[in-house]
């Protein structure tokens, strides 16, 4: 098993090559809220809601299909991380 070596809120872990940020996070023991529990990333349509920060990206990225990158630093629980899940689980209830 290849593993690489990232960051999750400021800890250090060596994760499997080719998981998904999602999964990392759960590895770590972080719960990152998410509606939907497919392994199928073309099924998922991307709900949003389990969306990451990570440093050095612009945008945020969705984290149940985005694979983990040697070096990656993921932050779960920042402010606009918190928004963006908040706004997208209300469009999506609504």
């Amino acid at each position: 098993m290849e593993t690489v070596n990232i960051k999750i809120n400021g800890k250090d872990y060596a994760v499997e090559k080719g998981i998904t940020v999602l999964e990392a996070a759960r590895y770590a023991g972080i719960d990152i809220p998410t509606l939907c529990y497919l392994k199928d990333i073309n099924e998922i349509g991307a709900c949003r809601v389990c969306v990451v920060d990570v440093k050095g990206s612009h945008k945020l990225v969705t984290s149940c299909n985005t694979p983990v990158q040697p070096g990656m630093e993921v932050r779960t629980n920042t402010p606009r991380a918190r928004e963006a899940r908040r706004t997208n689980i209300e469009l999506i209830m609504s």
